[in-house]
């Protein structure tokens, strides 16, 4: 027995959907298209107070021996008297990233050392998906707020400037 579809309005065409424009229909439903997050016009300024909650204090006790030598070298810039210093954050920040760089190569190899595994293993390998990490999350957060375009440019941005500087 044949069900009888009374629900379906006709095309433009003056004829009954088919099965394939029911299909396409449900597709579309499917997989609609988010509307991206407005992003905040205000960023709130770093807060260095102790958290509430007990993941949050983690969080903190983990972060907190990079975040504190940030926080007093870098000027924030989310403030009124901070955004006049944007020079200064941005120069600063290249030097803690060169910093962090040199110490995270060095402990590589003392840890390639330990391990007896050959620098080169450890370069190619563990240094290449420790720097990759970063543009992976980066890129899955800008995707869940809807900018799925963003994200797939920062990931093939970030590769072709990796080959060629790197």
């Amino acid at each position: 027995k044949k069900k009888k579809l009374t629900n379906l309005k006709p095309s433009l065409s003056g004829r009954r959907p088919s099965w394939i424009d029911q299909r396409v229909k449900i597709q579309t439903r499917k997989f609609s298209i988010k509307q991206p997050q407005e992003i905040e016009d205000e960023p709130e300024p770093l807060s260095m107070a102790w958290p509430d909650t007990a993941r949050k204090r983690l969080t903190y006790i983990l972060v907190a021996p990079l975040l504190i030598p940030m926080w007093l070298t870098l000027p924030d810039t989310r403030t009124p008297k901070g955004k006049k210093l944007f020079p200064v954050t941005f120069i600063g920040s290249i030097l803690w990233i060169a910093a962090f760089s040199y110490l995270m190569v060095w402990w590589a190899n003392v840890a390639g050392d330990t391990a007896r595994i050959p620098p080169e293993v450890m370069g190619l390998t563990f240094l290449a998906a420790g720097t990759s990490i970063p543009d992976l999350i980066t890129s899955v957060i800008v995707a869940r707020k809807g900018f799925g375009d963003m994200a797939v440019s920062s990931s093939v941005g970030s590769n072709i400037f990796d080959v060629t500087v790197g």
